[in-house]
């Protein structure tokens, strides 16, 4: 086994021995994997005297068979996972590398070329001696490397290592062009009883080419001969080569779950239409593509947070959230915005900002609750990013409820415009509330969240953060209401939009670091709740 093949999301490489391969993020590596979980210098493998070695770098980590390993001798199929047992998966296919070429009768050293073993005639045993290589019987029929003493053929009788029988079906070694067609190992024979092939390599005098005297071709490949039926079935085994379908689906990439969500993401839109195009709703297009949308939000915040695994426990309250909030905003929240509608459209601050914190709370206050529960009653902790992380979950659920009825109000719009302009305001008011509504509740959410986090874990000035991360939300969302409805203008909305983006993306960054600053301060130090707790629970993301 010399060669090695490595297969990881559907791209193959092949490395030949004395290479030593890097595995991880960075692009200079020689297999890149664009998976945030793994290093930026996870591995490498090196050729050693036992062959291949897979071995960890730093503390990067593999797992075989959900079992955590740090080396591994590839000297098989071998499949690692990276980083976790659910990471990335990378498959080792040890190759088998070319035969060695067996030493030629006699002790001869030359090497011929290809395409070349020739020659009728023994290799340097007398003509009348036994035939081929010495033996009295052959190693095919009617020819070559056995033939009773006294032929005068050598290491093969008229077709040497092939035609007749030979060391292969019908003309040799390969079919239609044997290891030597119509040629032994050597050169032409003298008379009965005189040396064969003495003075020249056994290949000399032979032509290149499996259509010539000697020409190698493997088992069924080559050009064929006279009499020999020519290779069926060559565009099928091309098709299966070109388009292989079989080894696709025994794959063990298809258990990623990117290449599953973009087979979903690719095939829903057509779905939704399959679906609903009969539909005399104007609230299911945005009801489709809010739930279509908002998944990637939860990817992206994920993947910007870090927040670490997600356990039965989190995944748990983030259902529960996603109930609070469906039930909260219908039975309590609208209510409530019924009352001050009049005041935002008629560009009334105070009603945009009642606005803003009634909203906000909606979305902080069954994220509260789950951390005060599970600190009461479980005694558990979250890091400060995983509360983030269940705030956006918080704003997104919140922003599909509200974009089934911003949506309908943008289709009608645009069913009854008069003008080109109305009509394309329909369509862009429609993609945003989509694309982007359901974001912006969750950054405000996020910023609540992030301060609910840290409040929880330092009782000391648990409900001024509280309320001082909710208010941050609630006036930059209120800000957002009253400007969309005092001016003439989206650009005043932009620029919220932008401070908004900027605190929320430096919590991301800086979350645990701002939580180490709390804890260590005397203002915020009390009887803080994640002291006595390790770092490697308290929180799994990084800060700067």
């Amino acid at each position: 086994m010399n060669d090695l093949q490595v297969i990881i999301d559907g791209r193959s490489y092949v490395f030949q021995p004395g290479q030593t391969v890097t595995i991880g993020r960075l692009s200079d590596n020689s297999i890149i994997v664009d998976d945030p979980t793994v290093s930026r210098r996870h591995a490498q493998l090196t050729w050693g005297p036992t062959g291949w070695v897979y071995e960890n770098l730093g503390q990067a980590r593999a797992f075989q068979h959900g079992q955590q390993v740090h080396q591994v001798f590839v000297r098989q199929p071998t499949e690692l996972s990276l980083a976790s047992p659910q990471g990335p998966v990378m498959r080792f296919q040890p190759m088998a590398g070319a035969e060695p070429q067996a030493p030629r009768p006699g002790g001869a050293s030359a090497e011929p070329p290809p395409g070349s073993y020739a020659q009728p005639g023994s290799y340097g045993q007398p003509a009348g001696q036994g035939a081929g290589y010495g033996q009295p019987a052959g190693y095919g029929q009617g020819a070559g490397y056995g033939q009773p003493a006294g032929q005068p053929a050598g290491y093969g009788q008229g077709a040497g290592y092939g035609q007749g029988a030979g060391y292969g079906q019908g003309a040799g070694y390969g079919q239609g062009a044997g290891y030597g067609q119509g040629a032994g190992y050597g050169s032409p024979p003298g008379p009965p009883g005189a040396p064969a092939g003495v003075g020249a390599p056994a290949w000399a005098g032979a032509a290149a080419g499996p259509a010539a005297a000697g020409g190698y071709a493997p088992q069924g490949a080559g050009v064929p001969q006279p009499g020999h039926p020519a290779t069926t079935g060559g565009l099928a085994m091309a098709v299966e080569i070109l388009v292989p379908i079989k080894s696709w689906m025994k794959n063990p990439g298809w258990h990623q779950s990117l290449r599953l969500l973009v087979i979903v993401y690719a095939l829903l839109p057509l779905v939704f239409l399959a679906l609903f195009s009969s539909s005399r709703s104007l609230s299911t297009p945005g009801l489709a593509y809010s739930l279509y949308i908002a998944p990637l939000w939860g990817i992206a915040f994920w993947l910007l947070l870090r927040p670490g695994r997600l356990h039965a426990q989190e995944i748990g309250i983030a259902v529960g959230i996603i109930i609070w909030v469906t039930i909260w905003l219908n039975v309590v929240t609208i209510n409530i915005n019924d009352q001050l509608v009049n005041g935002v459209r008629n560009g009334n601050f105070l009603a945009a900002l009642a606005v803003g914190y009634n909203e906000e709370i909606s979305k902080a206050l069954p994220v509260l609750l789950s951390a005060l529960i599970l600190l009461r009653w479980r005694k558990a902790k979250l890091g400060v990013r995983m509360w983030m992380f269940l705030g956006t979950i918080a704003g997104l659920t919140f922003g599909i409820i509200e974009e089934i009825f911003y949506t309908e109000m943008a289709i009608a719009q645009v069913a009854n415009a008069n003008q080109v302009a109305q009509a394309d305001t329909g369509v862009l008011d429609f993609a945003f509330r989509v694309f982007v509504d359901g974001f912006e509740h969750a950054v405000w959410a996020g910023i609540s969240a992030f301060f609910i986090g840290i409040a929880v874990n330092y009782p000391r000035r648990r409900w001024p953060l509280i309320i001082f991360g909710v208010s941050i939300a609630a006036v930059l969302h209120g800000l957002n209401d009253w400007s969309l409805s005092t001016f003439n203008s989206y650009w005043p909305g932009i620029i919220v939009q932008a401070v908004s983006l900027l605190l929320f993306l430096g919590y991301t960054m800086s979350a645990t670091s701002i939580e180490r600053e709390v804890r260590s301060t005397p203002l915020f130090r009390g009887d803080s709740m994640m002291m006595e707790i390790p770092s490697q629970f308290r929180d799994s993301g990084t800060g700067t």
